[in-house]
């Protein structure tokens, strides 16, 4: 497994895309850490403020597949682009925020969107079509590794900003690092799709044309066609377990911890 990880051309894509996910996943699951000193400067309650994060957490993953759908189309390199610029701008726009629709349109739209734009599902397509069939599952597992490594790093990184500049110039400098993925696209995407093996043609006939064993089907098949599966379903109910509770955990427990006499990037 390393020595295929080691391939120059499965390393760089590799690097970049789990880099990507962990400034995008890292900036976005430290966001709890803003609730006490925005709530404190804002007035505007715990409340408001957790509902603009739940929203988040339901636009996070609802984006996904679309941005899926669209990166197969346009491909990978536009929907990185511009769910990185949207990231940043929402998380900059949101000290601007002095009303509960306007913190829910910021924090809760914009960054989620931007940053579900470019997260998993764009990101591990877009490296695995850029590699050899026998790379993508261990280039898959450092990937997603990529994601909680952010959300390591950017916690202690976040808490020291809050200390050092504020929630305001903190929410700045998120958005300054968000827009340091955006050389990473390039890195990413360049270069072309991995060549798909075919069956070599008899002599004198027309080459044979490469398959992946999948229905060219459209987005709104694809969908249904998923929704009849039960593994499928039993997949999501997993999923949706997962992220029930730790946007519970996301959200409130640097709160919590700090009420204890604790630093909050304890949490």
């Amino acid at each position: 497994m390393l020595k295929i990880l080691l391939q120059p051309g499965v390393l760089w894509i590799t690097l970049a895309a789990g880099s990507i996910l962990a400034i995008t996943m890292g900036a976005r699951q430290s966001m709890g850490l803003f609730l006490g000193p925005m709530n404190t400067d804002t007035g505007l309650g715990i409340a408001t403020l957790s509902l603009a994060m739940a929203v988040g957490q339901f636009v996070w993953g609802a984006v996904q597949p679309v941005a899926g759908a669209m990166a197969d189309r346009w491909g990978p390199r536009p929907v990185l682009l511009g769910g990185i610029v949207i990231m940043a701008l929402g998380t900059a726009l949101t000290p601007f925020a002095h009303s509960g629709l306007a913190m829910i349109v910021t924090l809760g739209v914009l960054t989620t969107l931007g940053s579900g734009s470019s997260s998993f599902s764009v990101l591990l397509g877009a490296a695995a079509q850029r590699m050899s069939p026998q790379a993508r599952g261990a280039a898959s597992g450092v990937i997603n590794a990529g994601g909680s490594f952010g959300q390591f790093v950017f916690a202690p990184i976040t808490q020291k900003l809050i200390q050092s500049f504020g929630w305001v110039g903190a929410m700045w400098s998120l958005a300054a690092l968000t827009l340091a993925a955006l050389p990473l696209v390039g890195v990413l995407t360049r270069g072309t799709q991995a060549p798909t093996t075919a069956p070599a043609a008899p002599s004198g006939s027309a080459p044979a044309q490469a398959s992946t064993g999948v229905p060219d089907t459209g987005l709104k098949a694809a969908v249904g066609q998923a929704l009849k599966d039960r593994s499928y379903l039993l997949l999501h109910l997993g999923f949706f377990t997962c992220g029930f509770h730790v946007a519970f955990l996301v959200t409130h427990l640097p709160t919590e911890v700090n009420l204890c006499g604790l630093p909050a990037s304890v949490a």
